[in-house]
C-alpha cells in the first residue's frame, strides 16, 4: 500500500499559486476540489492525447503528500467516486497514487486556468458552485 504521492513540478507550481490566491486552509483542500472538478469531466484522467500516462514517482518534480493529508477521513468516498467515474473496479495501486495523481493534475490544470481567466476569488467560487449543479 502506497502512503504518499509526489506531484509534478508543474502541478506543484499551480497549486502554490492557487493557494496564494484563494487562501484555503491548505493545498490539500485545493487538491480535493481539483479531484472533484476532474470527476466532472468525461474519461480517464490518465489518458492524455490518446496515450495512457504512467505515474512514476521518480519522474515527478513536485512535493510529496501523504495519503491521509490529501483525503482526510474521506478516502473511501473519493475511491468510490473514482470507481463510479470509470465504471470499473480499481486496485489500491491504481487508486493511489496513480489515479489520484492524474485526477489532481487534471483538476488543478482546470482550476488554474479558470482562476487566471476570472482573477477574482468570489467569482471563482461562484463558478465552482455553478458547476456543481
Amino acid at each position: 500500500m502506497n502512503l504518499r504521492l509526489r506531484t509534478s513540478a508543474d502541478t506543484e507550481m499551480k497549486l502554490t499559486e492557487l493557494d496564494r490566491k484563494i487562501r484555503l486552509s491548505s493545498k490539500a483542500a485545493i487538491m480535493r476540489i481539483a479531484i472533484a472538478c476532474s470527476l466532472k469531466k468525461e474519461g480517464d484522467p490518465r489518458i492524455v492525447n490518446g496515450e495512457r500516462v504512467i505515474y512514476d514517482i521518480k519522474n515527478q518534480g513536485g512535493i510529496d503528500y501523504q495519503r491521509l493529508t490529501i483525503f482526510g477521513q474521506a478516502e473511501d468516498i473519493f475511491r468510490l467516486l473514482m470507481i463510479n467515474h470509470l465504471g470499473v473496479n480499481i486496485t489500491d495501486e491504481e487508486f493511489f497514487p496513480e489515479l489520484t495523481c492524474a485526477h489532481i493534475k487534471r483538476g488543478v490544470d482546470f482550476l488554474y486556468s479558470e482562476y487566471r481567466y476570472i482573477d477574482n476569488k468570489d467569482k471563482f467560487f461562484e463558478k465552482l458552485i455553478d458547476m456543481s449543479r
